[in-house]
């Protein structure tokens, strides 16, 4: 009887685990896309994926034929709903360092910038909503996704809008341009008055892959009771803190950012699943996913019409951290973050207390139970990293983007690994450190990381808090009176599994998802942490347990290797051709790995090196070549230079065209600093005052025939100023490359397949 009792707690473990993971997949499930015949006031994914095969038939970069045609079909599509659009015209410049190609201190211009608007009127207004997606593309492909998806979502959601009853507040559909060169369309809609009101709620939607559920990854300040409407009365909403605060730390952007910095509340919404169409030339109208289509639009149509029909005059203030478990929603002011992990760490501490007290744990004990938790997480997270690259090894790629079309596979076989680390390290070291003293070790690592996270990543800290705190009361069960019953045993399964096993399953292949399998060893290091409890729910681990799991990782991981490359288009490496009009020189340059292609232009052994000696301020490591020269005509420049002020400051003016009709211009000031500066009459958004060492840089859109003027406060110091026309396609034999197989462009510039005629002008 006794030995039948010891397998109570690992059978109750079992079933809890299975219900709770049966749950997870349960509510996870992706919604069924509904046809053309949905009923009129409903979201159909079939009537917004004819909008895509209508706006995604080519790339369409600001200036482009498509990119009129676009936004033309736009107008045009929401005039026949009866909301009329306008086009509002104007130019804005902005500072974003974090989207240069070039990884430079980079700042941006579009000189000629045209957003859509519509209005949807409300019946007593008492704070506007807007819907909002960028409607332009970079020229790497046709951006089904990116975001001819969410462009759509809004049109059929604004047809949806206007099939049912009239919403109590105003409603915008905004489409804006020019959010692939730096997020100046929405710059220009909040630098322009009268356009969209200040107290706009902006919901912002994108796609940053081609397929998967649309999770609400960004949320403004104030924004609690934003996240609650949308988690609460928007069916099967994904949200979860840990997103927005990861997103933090990351150098994406997103128009969002921009109406973040003009004191909008709001959220950010994106699909992130099939990562390896992003950017590329196989973002296609043929690889939509209706569900995702649906999941987006369900999201939409459900905030329209919740926040259009809401009293949004008083919005609560204040932040929360929330997830889902389950089909459950759970959210808590953010200040309680901290709190609650000290409260975690506090019941830990007594518990260890009491069980040094008792003799059951030794202080020396729990330490080496720690170090064999750190030291099998490191080993599984370390051993995923390094072997991720030969995993994907047969897919060109991984090159490109840390990932591989399908990796699934691969993420199963790194967990399998991660539990044959622990079993294995579990059974090598018990003679050091028992199997309580190993529980107790993880559960330690467990606390600790809670307190850390609260500090940290206060949004993301329920991932270690909740779970630790289930493993503490299980803990404090089994280490009572009641854990000797079996109805003790079953209540501290549930109390141990519950809260891990529906707030970290869904982790691994979201995390996988959004990091790509070049950071697996992110979720594989999340798996550790959990198998490192394996020896207090077995009551004999046994020695088969890790035998049988690396063999597993071993078959899984290898099919995985072996799986074919889920792209169908050739991925050519990106190749500039860059001519120095003053030099007379020319050189072919990549900025991705040696391949097939571009082997035919940089040599393949070139190793890569920098541009500074070129382009000052360029620190994305580059492969280049000797090319042969193929003259272009050289930017047109004029300056003209003020006289100094005593502290050696000059006003310069500079007037810069392309001579070959581009439309894109670069500027590289370097040798002394920029205290103020703007372009065709629009100022600037940052001083470089007090100066830096860096070079400064700007790239300008939309330039017209007759140039740009550039204004700059230039410190004292001797200035060296480089313009830099750019178009798209290359000379010579690299102008009979195939069509279709445009390179990757991730980042919001691409300078894949250009041309590049460089001068300089030297300001004494």
């Amino acid at each position: 009887a006794g030995a039948g009792r010891r397998w109570v707690f690992p059978a109750a473990v079992a079933v809890f685990a299975a219900l709770c993971l049966s749950l997870v997949a349960w509510n996870g499930r992706m919604p069924s896309a509904q046809g053309p015949d949905a009923p009129p006031d409903a979201f159909s994914a079939a009537r917004a994926t004819a909008h895509v095969r209508q706006l995604a038939g080519a790339p369409r970069p600001g200036g482009s034929a498509a990119h009129t045609r676009a936004r033309e079909y736009a107008v045009r599509t929401l005039a026949g709903l009866g909301v009329p659009a306008r086009t509002s015209t104007g130019a804005a410049a902005a500072y974003r360092p974090d989207l240069s190609p070039t990884g430079a201190d980079a700042r941006y211009a579009d000189l000629r910038l045209e957003n859509v608007v519509a209005r949807i009127p409300g019946s007593a207004n008492t704070r506007p909503v807007a819907l909002v997606a960028h409607y332009d593309s970079t020229e790497a492909g046709p951006a089904a996704n990116d975001a001819g998806v969410p462009v759509s979502v809004l049109l059929e959601t604004a047809r949806a809008l206007r099939e049912g009853p009239a919403p109590r507040n105003d409603v915008y559909v905004v489409l804006t341009d020019a959010e692939e060169s730096g997020l100046l369309g929405a710059q220009a809609l909040v630098d322009g008055a009268g356009v969209l009101p200040p107290d706009t709620v902006v919901l912002n939607f994108e796609a940053r892959g081609s397929r998967g559920p649309s999770l609400m990854f960004e949320a403004g300040a104030d924004s609690g009771w934003l996240v609650r409407t949308l988690a609460r009365q928007v069916p099967g909403a994904r949200a979860d803190s840990l997103l927005d605060a990861a997103y933090a730390y990351m150098p994406n952007l997103t128009d969002f950012t921009v109406f973040q910095e003009a004191g909008h509340q709001g959220v950010n919404l994106a699909y992130l699943d099939g990562y390896t169409r992003y950017h590329g030339a196989g973002d296609t109208p043929a690889r939509v996913d209706p569900a995702t289509v649906q999941d987006q639009g369900d999201q939409a149509l459900g905030l329209a019409r919740v926040l259009g029909a809401a009293d949004l005059a008083r919005t609560p203030p204040g932040d929360s951290a929330y997830f889902r478990a389950g089909g459950w929603f759970v959210a808590y002011p953010l200040g309680a973050a901290l709190p609650l992990a000290s409260v975690t760490a506090a019941l830990a501490l007594a518990l260890l207390l009491r069980l040094l007290a008792r003799g059951t744990l030794t202080a020396g004990g729990v330490l080496r139970g720690a170090c064999v938790a750190l030291g099998q997480l490191v080993l599984a997270a370390g051993a995923a990293f390094a072997l991720a690259p030969l995993i994907a090894s047969r897919h060109p790629e991984f090159a490109h983007y840390f990932d591989i079309g399908g990796n699934g596979p691969a993420l199963a076989g790194f967990v399998l690994f991660a539990l044959a680390v622990a079993g294995a390290s579990a059974v090598v070291a018990r003679r050091w450190a028992g199997a309580g003293a190993q529980v107790a070790g993880a559960t330690l690592l467990w606390t600790l990381l809670s307190v850390v996270s609260a500090v940290l990543l206060p949004g993301g800290s329920h991932v270690f808090v909740w779970p630790t705190a289930g493993f503490l009361a299980a803990a404090a069960v089994l280490t009572s009176r009641v854990g000797a019953t079996a109805g003790g045993r079953v209540l501290a399964a549930a109390l141990g599994t519950v809260p891990a096993a529906l707030l970290l399953p869904p982790l691994l292949p979201l995390l996988t998802t959004a990091l790509g399998l070049g950071l697996v060893a992110v979720p594989v290091a999340l798996t550790a942490l959990l198998a490192a409890l394996l020896p207090g729910v077995l009551p004999v681990l046994p020695r088969l347990l890790p035998v049988t799991a690396a063999a597993a990782a071993a078959a899984v991981l290898a099919g995985a290797a072996l799986l074919p490359p889920e792209r169908k288009e050739s991925v050519r490496a990106d190749l500039l051709y860059l001519w120095d009009a003053d030099r007379r020189t020319a050189r072919w340059i990549s900025r991705a790995p040696s391949d097939g292609w571009s082997d035919r232009f940089v040599p393949a052994g070139a190793e890569r090196e920098s541009l500074a000696d070129l382009w000052p301020g360029w620190r994305v490591p580059v492969r280049r070549g000797p090319a042969e020269p193929f003259p272009l005509p050289a930017p047109r420049v004029t300056t003209t230079v003020g006289a100094p002020a005593a502290d050696g400051v000059r006003r310069v003016r500079l007037s810069a065209a392309s001579g070959r009709g581009a439309r894109e211009l670069a500027v590289v000031v370097s040798g002394a600093a920029v205290r103020s500066w703007s372009v065709s009459g629009v100022a600037g958004t940052f001083s470089d005052d007090p100066p830096g060492d860096a070079p400064w840089e700007l790239w300008i859109r939309q330039v017209p025939a007759t140039g740009a003027r550039l204004e700059l406060e230039l410190g004292a110091g001797r200035a060296t100023v480089r313009v830099v026309d750019r178009l798209p396609g290359l000379p010579g034999p690299a102008a009979g490359a195939p069509q279709g197989t445009r390179p990757p462009a991730l980042g919001v510039a691409s300078l894949g397949e250009a041309t590049m005629s460089l001068t300089t002008r030297v300001l004494g």
